[in-house]
């Protein structure tokens, strides 16, 4: 409902309607949210308190469910914080966007990257990447980089599509907290370090769904199609 009143603040053919749809459907946000009330709960014993849930039609780009849990007796800090507007740092979920563009560049599904050890200069301190395994496995395929989520080879993927082109990309992608100057970010940017929320990140994966094709988000009934436009090539 706060989502809906800011969207009705920036957009005038709305401002004067006596009644407004939404696009949600009402049996996939109940069992949205039972999914979600009931994953949060499983996952207390770990410390987590706080979840969020966001589906939307590809097709239509219709939001079709939005949802939001924690409890407010749980003690844990946020229980009030939509986590789906709220940016945080998105892992390892910015990935296939960087080999998006690399493929782009030329490369292909199998090219060979070294997953070697690999330091930077960040600030006034050296920085070791490191994979999640605190593996190293030497030369691997673009193909098995990120099918298994691999970080030193996702960093060298960036460093060959370049941090700035990288953010442009996103900002394309529907992605627009990522305001700081690319320098701000380095190469860490491809695990991950700056913050998005979900739903940029959503608007970004469906743009994968869609064969490489951006048209915003929907959370009203409307007439008139979205705007269209051409991010990565079907390939």
């Amino acid at each position: 409902v706060d989502y809906v009143f800011n969207q009705v603040a920036r957009e005038s053919q709305f401002q004067n309607a006596n009644r407004l749809t939404t696009t949600l459907d009402g049996r996939l946000q109940r069992a949205g949210q039972d999914i979600l009330d009931k994953q949060v709960a499983n996952l207390k014993t770990r410390n987590v308190h706080n979840g969020a849930l966001l589906v939307v039609d590809h097709v239509t780009n219709d939001v079709i469910a939005w949802a939001v849990a924690g409890s407010e007796d749980s003690g844990a800090p946020g229980v009030l914080i939509d986590a789906v507007t709220t940016p945080r740092q998105p892992g390892s979920t910015l990935k296939p966007f960087v080999y998006a563009m690399a493929l782009e560049k030329d490369w292909t599904a199998s090219t060979l990257i070294d997953d070697a050890p690999l330091a930077e200069w960040v600030g006034a301190g050296l920085h070791s990447y490191h994979n999640y395994s605190r593996s190293f496995y030497g030369k691997v395929t673009v193909r098995e980089a990120l099918g298994n989520s691999l970080n030193i080879p996702a960093v060298k993927a960036l460093q060959f599509v370049g941090v700035e082109p990288f953010i442009d990309r996103l900002h394309r992608l529907g992605i627009d907290s990522l305001r700081e100057h690319p320098s701000f970010y380095g190469d860490g940017l491809a695990l991950g370090n700056g913050e998005v929320t979900l739903l940029e990140l959503v608007s970004a994966y469906s743009v994968l769904a869609r064969g490489g094709v951006n048209r915003p988000l929907s959370v009203f009934k409307r007439e008139d199609a979205p705007e269209k436009q051409r991010v990565f090539s079907p390939e």
